[in-house]
């Protein structure tokens, strides 16, 4: 019990360590007390900054021939906060001594003062929502945290070989497939290998699930505050919290892909938003059509401060997952020429208060750093490799030609859809030139649906419905938007009159209530559906004992093959040899065999699916194979009538085959 207690604090102890300490006192030693950030928008922001921090500190210890263990990751960030500690209190000196900015932010404290200060019902709402979030997420990954899903074994080998040979890798060396080239960014490794590092808990067991549970979740408060600084409304980013938490909690990107391991999307997600946040929060002032909010000195010093920490968290989601690095980027494609039309007659003085902040010490300094970093420190695997070239050009394969209204309804959901779309239509009618959070809002749902349904006219060459998953998180916020205003007395107004003031006010009343009834039962049928109906731990368990079994009687001279297609949770056994990635080797899904358009190696089939054929035989020969890991009621009659095979091991789930 004691053990289990003292487990639990350290782990407790390096999440606040890892995921918090480094972002906040980044922030303190940016913006000290001031009120340019809420309490709670401090929060949030300081874990998506933290990922980030840490992550550089690794790329430095890389370039440098510093060994990645325990005590130099617990120095590298305890040296970095001390650092961002002693600025502040610099700061707060040169303060004292008559700095000219030296005051609170004070148009912006008057205004946090009122968007932060939400009234005692609203309140309540917000923990109910939240707390169903947690609720139904935490219920589902109870049945689905044990270590069996195949993207989170894949990840979970790498994030251990940099912890356990205290070094980076590049990948080059591990993959099998071209195409899986650029599939693994270190950037979404690191904190895992840090928190096994500092804890020391093993990678089989639920810890990696509740760190990326927690990402999960600082995504949506991030949506959260991003929405209440788009659209000055607490009523939609209390919507935003019900349209992304509350209902659809399990559907993807959220608890599925959190059970799955989907490393880079939960964390791109998170890195994404935060980094549209800090765009708005740059150009929110310059922007601004009140006058009081575009001239001040102090007002475009804090401008440059937010945009510096944008591009800082730009580098860090490229740093972390290229895919939603790629879709960010294709927003901003779009986002930039529809700002520029819209506000043609206002560009050259918009274009010169943007360069004051573009071309500013604060931002030029982190532009530089990250550059530096980006091709002389670390430079991403899928740079080096043809990741970036694959994802472009004509679509290969029928999965990336493009989804249809079903597969985008089985997505998002049919509420959010619908409901997206509403809020799109609605905020084109009530739109704010001026107002970049309203043409990013836009931007990002119909780049996301141009890349999702139409992936021709971009030339984007990846899976369709990754792309598609993408846009759950804007037509979270566009259906928040639609649905507050459609139902808001006051959002329209026709030569002073509102459009629904022939309406009797109960038929309004009456039409809420379906609407709000048909968006949380399309919600909560989702999520029902989703929930696994059988736990396979026990599965799982017996895998593992046979794949310890194994590493007991074999070295590296001994070649091992296991079947993907009937072995629960084998991407795992990796993690048990630690010999390479590709180590043991793997019969594939069985279609992907008969993929005529995608030839592959075909050894991996016949030595499981027919080890008495000639082709068997040849390959046996001449890889050298000793050991095999197979389902034992699927897949062993073809051993057992063989004189040169013998069984040395079985459960229930596994079998292990010895070639003589």
């Amino acid at each position: 019990m004691l053990n289990f207690i003292q487990s639990q604090t350290l782990f407790y102890i390096a999440i606040a360590l890892v995921l918090f300490l480094p972002g906040y006192y980044l922030l303190l030693a940016i913006f000290g007390k001031n009120g340019a950030l809420s309490q709670m928008e401090k929060f949030i922001v300081s874990f998506g900054l933290s990922i980030v921090v840490v992550d550089f500190i690794i790329f430095l210890y890389s370039k440098l021939n510093i060994s990645i263990t325990r005590l130099s990751s617990v120095a590298g960030i305890l040296i970095f906060s001390t650092v961002c500690l002693i600025t502040y209190k610099i700061r707060c000196h040169s303060r004292e001594s008559g700095n000219p900015v030296k005051k609170d932010w004070i148009p912006d404290q008057v205004r946090d003062d009122k968007l932060f200060n939400f009234s005692k019902n609203q309140y309540v709402l917000i923990l109910l929502l939240l707390f169903l979030t947690v609720f139904i997420k935490t219920v589902f990954l109870s049945g689905t945290i044990a270590p069996t899903a195949t993207d989170m074994g894949h990840h979970m080998y790498y994030s251990k070989w940099v912890a356990e040979n205290g070094r980076l890798t590049d990948y080059e060396d591990s993959i099998i497939n071209p195409e899986d080239k650029g599939k693994f960014i270190i950037g979404e490794h690191i904190i895992f290998s840090v928190i096994y590092l500092i804890t020391g808990q093993s990678f089989f067991s639920g810890w990696p699930v509740i760190v990326l549970y927690l990402i999960n979740l600082l995504s949506i408060l991030t949506i959260f505050i991003l929405a209440l600084r788009i659209f000055e409304n607490k009523n939609i980013a209390i919507l935003t919290l019900l349209f992304l938490g509350a209902l659809f909690a399990v559907s993807a990107p959220q608890a599925r892909y959190v059970s799955g391991g989907v490393l880079g999307n939960i964390m791109g997600n998170f890195l994404m938003p935060l980094a549209f946040y800090f765009y708005c929060r740059a150009f929110s002032v310059i922007l601004s059509s009140d006058p009081s909010r575009s001239e001040g000195s102090k007002d475009l010093f804090y401008s440059k401060l937010f945009l510096a920490l944008a591009i800082f968290t730009t580098f860090g989601l490229f740093y972390t997952h290229h895919l939603t690095g790629f879709v960010f980027l294709f927003v901003w494609a779009l986002m930039i020429p529809i700002f520029i039309i819209l506000n043609y007659k206002n560009i050259e003085l918009v274009g010169k208060k943007a360069l004051k902040i573009i071309f500013s010490p604060q931002v030029l300094s982190v532009f530089i750093v990250g550059l530096i970093f980006f091709f002389f420190v670390f430079i991403p695997s899928y740079i080096k490799s043809s990741a970036v070239g694959t994802a472009v050009g004509t679509p290969t394969k029928a999965t990336r030609t493009g989804l249809n209204i079903g597969n985008l309804r089985q997505t998002v959901g049919d509420a959010r859809l619908a409901l997206g779309f509403l809020g799109l239509l609605i905020l084109a009618l009530n739109f704010k030139k001026r107002n970049l959070g309203y043409i990013l809002a836009a931007s990002w749902a119909i780049m996301i649906f141009i890349m999702a349904v139409y992936p021709k006219l971009l030339f984007v060459n990846i899976p369709s419905n990754r792309i598609g998953n993408y846009l759950t998180y804007p037509l979270a916020v566009l259906s928040a938007y639609g649905f507050c205003m459609i139902f808001n007395p006051g959002f329209v107004k026709n030569s002073g009159k509102n459009i629904f003031s022939l309406v009797p006010e109960n038929l309004i009343k009456t039409i809420f209530l379906i609407a709000l009834t048909f968006v949380i039962s399309s919600g909560i049928s989702d999520s029902a559906q989703a929930f696994k109906k059988n736990n396979n731990s026990q599965e799982a368990i017996q895998t593992f004992s046979a794949s310890e079994y194994l590493v007991g009687h074999s070295d590296s001279n001994n070649v091992v093959l296991k079947d993907h297609n009937y072995l629960t949770a084998d991407a795992w056994i990796k993690l048990y040899f630690m010999r390479d990635y590709k180590y043991p080797a793997s019969r594939t899904t069985l279609s992907r065999y008969e993929d005529k358009t995608k030839p592959r190696e075909m050894c991996t089939y016949h030595m499981i699916s027919a080890p008495a054929s000639s082709e068997g035989k040849e390959c046996f020969e001449n890889t050298g194979t000793d050991f095999i890991m197979v389902n034992p009621l699927y897949d062993s009659a073809q051993f057992r009538k063989l004189p040169d095979f013998n069984q040395v091991y079985v459960n229930d789930e596994v079998g292990v085959y010895y070639k003589k």
